[in-house]
């Protein structure tokens, strides 16, 4: 796994998150995945992750950029990313832990500020 494909991952939430399409955006998730938000909650499982992300297009953060920084190499099965994302009310910095779930690379814990 290398940058180029955390970034590419990064893309295709975006893409979905921004049309619309929350419930596709976090099938980047593992089934067990862990969200901890700026409100100081931590939501746990697609579903909780899931109405997050939808309460936050209600209020307002339909729009969402992620700028892809720093990717660790963590054993053969995990990565840390470390890097900044804009929405439409706000920004700041996120870290997340990249879990080989399937075959596929998907988000395990996600904690952003």
């Amino acid at each position: 796994m290398s940058f180029d494909s955390v970034d590419k991952l990064n893309r295709e939430f975006e893409r979905a998150y921004n049309n619309g399409q929350v419930k596709e955006a976090v099938n980047t998730y593992t089934n067990d995945a862990r969200l901890f938000a700026t409100d100081k909650q931590i939501y746990e499982g697609l579903s909780q992750i899931e109405k997050y992300y939808s309460a936050a297009r209600a209020a307002g953060n339909s729009k969402v950029e992620l700028h892809t920084g720093q990717v660790i190499q963590c054993g053969s099965d995990h990565l840390i990313e470390i890097s900044q994302y804009k929405i439409s009310t706000d920004g700041g910095n996120y870290v997340v832990v990249w879990k080989k779930d399937g075959g596929q690379w998907k988000k395990l814990i996600d904690i952003f500020n």
